[in-house]
């Protein structure tokens, strides 16, 4: 019931960005992947049992399977407007459209939670997600939460991962310092998180601070 009204949400949202972005060729393409979501999901009935509740945690699965093209289309839609627009964006401008675009996104990511948090939380594999699954005893998580995250030792993770990528593309990495700042007085207390957002969010400053410095020092 959740779900195809957070897609209409998502197609009317795009199809309003000012400045025209909706109309651009890349945001459109967005726009119409997320209307044909929307036809798939009213299509299939509702689950009724384990069979047809395995059929409809394969089509979410389908849905979020794909976590880049979305982003990087509304990016080119952004880019090709600054190309093709005689007028320049102004400041006002820029700013209603990061506005827009940050509502966008952030209900976004209400729309992948609700639809990962189902798939992940199914009795049977979904490996190809990379994320972890549920009910494992260690690790606390229970769908795509888990109950006692580690932010340091993610951050951590995060951080290796983003050093050699960028060692690969660029033949060197700076360093980067994880320092745990958490105070001894709130040692040993539980921290309930989605690891794989704060996987990604720490990804991308980071990503975005150690090209820039590369860039720096190559003088670029």
């Amino acid at each position: 019931r959740e779900l195809p009204i957070r897609l209409a949400q998502r197609v009317l949202e795009l199809h309003s960005l000012p400045s025209g972005l909706g109309k651009t060729r890349a945001v459109s393409k967005v726009a119409q992947t997320y209307r044909d979501y929307l036809r798939r999901l009213s299509e299939f009935p509702c689950p009724q049992n384990d069979d047809e509740e395995k059929t409809f945690t394969e089509l979410l699965r389908s849905f979020i399977l794909d976590r880049a093209s979305i982003p990087l289309s509304i990016s080119k839609g952004v880019k090709s407007l600054r190309d093709h627009r005689r007028e320049t964006l102004t400041d006002r401008k820029m700013q209603d459209l990061e506005v827009a675009l940050y509502r966008f996104f952030t209900a976004r990511v209400g729309l992948r939670f609700l639809t990962e948090h189902h798939v992940l939380s199914a009795p049977y594999d979904m490996d190809d997600l990379h994320l972890q699954n549920i009910e494992d005893s260690e690790s606390n998580f229970r769908g795509c939460i888990q109950r006692d995250c580690n932010p340091v030792q993610e951050v951590k993770k995060v951080a290796c991962e983003v050093i050699r990528n960028c060692e690969e593309k660029f033949g060197y990495s700076p360093k980067i310092e994880v320092v745990d700042c958490t105070e001894e007085s709130t040692h040993g207390e539980v921290f309930t998180y989605v690891p794989h957002h704060l996987q990604y969010i720490l990804s991308e400053l980071l990503k975005n601070s150690i090209r820039a410095t590369v860039k720096s020092s190559l003088g670029h």
